[in-house]
């Protein structure tokens, strides 16, 4: 994403890293219709996906994440094709509401209750004890609104177990490739696409 460099993020907003830029790289080619960003942080999923969609709907449970995500969004050009609303992964979106690419980058690492920090920017990487406290919920939720011929772009970290993700998506009638694998330090993050 070559505005990367551009995008202004505040101390108590999750700042991109790896994960984010190796899932922005792979959103241009799977925008279209309807985009929703599930935790949309400082919106740089939503800015990927809204140079191709018809609409995107940011979405994350933090207005600090989102007041940020609006900021970029308005200097990137996007305020008009971006919406945005507070919500706990879906709990604030009508269950009728359909969108043709759903982008997830959850909060994945395995995280004890000592660990735990306090304050809002902990919700954007503490996974729980098995770092799949929140990708669970995700995961029985989102097929509810994805549009038929829909597919869901997330990224994914061996540390919440990559495979077990995989397993369950494929139960639930879904069809999964992985995009891309990236080692970084201590973890390898996938990009994992599935489809009905």
């Amino acid at each position: 994403m070559s505005s990367q460099k551009r995008l202004s993020v505040r101390s108590d907003v999750y700042k991109p890293s790896d994960d984010s830029f190796l899932l922005a790289k792979h959103i241009p080619r799977f925008s279209k219709g309807d985009v929703l960003d599930v935790g949309t942080g400082c919106g740089i999923q939503a800015i990927a996906a809204a140079k191709k969609a018809k609409s995107v709907l940011a979405i994350d449970i933090s207005e600090s994440a989102l007041e940020c995500a609006q900021k970029n969004a308005k200097a990137h050009g996007f305020s008009s094709k971006i919406k945005f609303l507070k919500s706990d992964l879906f709990s604030q979106i009508p269950k009728s509401q359909k969108f043709d690419l759903i982008i997830f980058n959850p909060p994945y690492l395995p995280t004890t209750e000592a660990e735990a920090t306090s304050g809002i920017l902990d919700a954007a990487w503490n996974g729980g004890k098995d770092g799949r406290k929140v990708i669970g919920r995700f995961l029985r939720e989102f097929p509810t609104y994805l549009a038929p011929e829909g597919a869901l772009l997330m990224l994914h970290c061996d540390l919440a177990d990559t495979g077990k993700t995989i397993e369950a998506l494929a139960a639930a009638g879904f069809s999964v490739s992985i995009l891309e694998e990236k080692p970084v330090p201590g973890e390898k993050l996938s990009v994992l696409l599935a489809r009905r």
